[in-house]
């Protein structure tokens, strides 16, 4: 919802006299007494005022858009970026919805079968650079053989901010297709024709085709997990 600016009318009485100030009266501190024509500036967060002669009209003028912008900008809908990334380049998915975030393997088997999930994990190297670690979520990584792999001196798992940063989503909703482009998947995933994995929003999870996965993502197809 966006707050836009507006004007309002009311008719001027004698001996009329207007707060200027904050909507909330208690803290309005100026007041303007009637004369025959005068225009007030409120702060930048609040109106302006302009008073006029008996039986003429009163217009106010809303200037209070930013803090009331800021406060009512919505979150953002990883779930619908995804969908149009997918639809863009043809690929199949279903959204598969929850009521409420899904954070283990046992909350998602509520609604799909646990053998078909796949986690997308987001790693950073010793090179600073992103991973992003394809595998069952039932599967543990070993930084070990990913070290080995990539020939990187170290392995670490990102911060929430860095999931972000790097993937375009949350930590809790990272799909197989994002902004990564170093990608490892873990040949055990191919073992099912179809996958679900993070929808984009924590309370979301998506069917793919596992082939697709394979096909776009021209992952390093390797052991990594135990």
């Amino acid at each position: 919802m966006e707050w836009q600016s507006g004007e309002h009318s009311g008719v001027v009485y004698s001996r009329f006299r207007v707060l200027v100030g904050n909507s909330d009266l208690s803290k309005t501190k100026e007041a303007i007494p009637h004369s025959s024509r005068q225009t007030r500036e409120c702060a930048p967060d609040s109106c302006k005022v302009e008073i006029a002669e008996r039986g003429d009209k009163i217009s106010l003028r809303s200037r209070t858009t930013g803090r009331l912008d800021q406060l009512n900008q919505s979150s953002p809908n990883y779930s619908e970026s995804l969908r149009t990334t997918l639809v863009s380049k043809g690929i199949w998915h279903r959204f598969i919805e929850f009521d409420e975030p899904v954070r283990t393997v046992e909350e998602a088997a509520r609604k799909v079968s646990t053998d078909r999930i796949i986690k997308s994990i987001v790693l950073v190297g010793s090179d600073k650079k992103p991973i992003l670690a394809i595998l069952p979520a039932r599967n543990k990584i070993s930084y070990k053989k990913i070290k080995t792999l990539l020939k990187v001196r170290d392995v670490r798992l990102a911060q929430p901010d860095e999931v972000l940063e790097h993937s375009g989503y949350p930590v809790g909703g990272v799909p197989p297709f994002n902004k990564i482009t170093r990608i490892l998947l873990d040949p055990t995933v191919q073992l099912n024709a179809r996958s679900i994995a993070g929808g984009g929003d924590p309370d979301k999870l998506i069917e793919l085709e596992t082939q697709d996965i394979v096909m776009f993502l021209d992952p390093i197809v390797a052991d990594f997990s135990t």
